[in-house]
């Protein structure tokens, strides 16, 4: 048996991490009840915090995607930051050199971002498919060449402005993606109605397409699979490839829609906070909007918990390590529950 519906055990792991930070702010010299309020204030407590709570929030729904899609494929995807900073260079390509009205060239970027980062990770699952190299090792290792390679092309490679800042040219404003809410401190673009729409998607396609149901077969039981005459390679190249896009899009949205141009090192963790994302929504796509806006919550609360309530930054970083390790004991108990369960109804049938 399960010691908690998924919805139950996120609350349960929530309450956690913020009872410890609770905790940790009395033993720093803290208000408690200062810092329930600055974690409020700054991450939807008013219209400006709300704002940044959402634009942190969009790329990690789609790196929390790749991970999760990877996931039902039976793939562990740690590549998504480098997968999204691919999409950020195919993204920026189309942005600086393509000349379209807006309502053809945004969708162009996105999907030049979508492109580079399925590539990636489909080299990802050739490798795991054709040598049986393990994706976790070779998407870590992806990770470095796709950021070191991606900083040197806007330092020292051909994208740099010409000056001594590690940037491109600013993108034609026709690549920009249209803004829904001109925040004066963090405009919200239509980059949350592609993540929203990304998240229905794979929801639709998981549950309701032949190809998504064989696919959670695959990550399922693969022997099974096999039996039934899948093509597994196949499928871990076609999961690997739909996980690196929608890390390739995350990129692709901070190129049109924060940053209008593409800055070395311009990821603040985004693609490994995604594996933090997806495991907290309990690999269920529709769970990755609350988790993510959690985590950007967390985030856009940052600077208002240190300035508030004087509790030290890195009390955010515990705050979401106990999260996912309370999703994890969660998990652990609840499977040797299970299997205790199972002993018994062995024995008792045997008897």
């Amino acid at each position: 048996m399960k010691i908690t519906s998924g919805l139950g055990s996120a609350l349960i792991a929530v309450c956690i991490g913020i009872g410890i930070s609770l905790i940790l702010a009395l033993l720093t010299g803290a208000s408690p009840i200062l810092t329930l309020q600055a974690l409020w204030v700054g991450s939807f407590g008013s219209p400006d915090s709300l704002a940044v709570t959402i634009n942190n929030a969009v790329p990690l729904i789609l790196t929390g995607m790749a991970v999760l899609v990877a996931f039902r494929t039976g793939l562990f995807n740690i590549g998504g930051e480098g997968q999204m900073y691919m999409g950020a260079l195919g993204a920026v390509l189309v942005g600086l050199y393509v000349d379209l009205p807006p309502i053809l060239e945004v969708p162009l970027l996105i999907a030049a971002g979508a492109l580079f980062g399925a590539l990636l990770a489909g080299a990802a699952g050739l490798l795991r498919a054709y040598t049986g190299a393990h994706e976790v090792i070779s998407t870590i290792m992806m990770n470095y060449i796709a950021q070191y390679f991606v900083n040197y092309m806007v330092t020292k490679g051909p994208l740099n402005k010409g000056s001594y800042s590690a940037q491109t040219h600013p993108i034609n404003p026709s690549a920009r993606l249209p803004v829904l809410w001109n925040n004066p401190v963090s405009p919200v673009t239509i980059s949350v109605i592609i993540a929203l729409a990304s998240v229905l998607f794979i929801h639709w396609f998981l549950t309701r397409t032949k190809q998504g149901f064989v696919l959670t077969t695959v990550g399922l039981n693969p022997r099974m699979a096999t039996y039934a005459g899948t093509n597994i390679k196949g499928y871990w190249i076609f999961g690997m490839m739909l996980a690196g896009a929608f890390a390739g899009m995350a990129g692709a949205v901070m190129v049109g829609g924060v940053f209008h141009k593409l800055v070395a090192n311009f990821s603040t963790g985004a693609g490994f906070t995604g594996i933090a994302v997806a495991l907290l929504a309990k690999n269920k796509p529709l769970g990755l909007i609350p988790a993510a806006l959690l985590f950007g919550g967390l985030n856009s609360a940052n600077l208002e918990l240190q300035l508030s309530a004087g509790v030290p930054k890195d009390v955010v970083l515990i705050i979401q390590a106990v999260v996912i390790l309370s999703v994890a004991v969660q998990a652990v108990i609840s499977e040797r529950l299970e299997k205790r369960q199972a002993a018994g109804i062995d024995r008792v049938g045997s008897q």
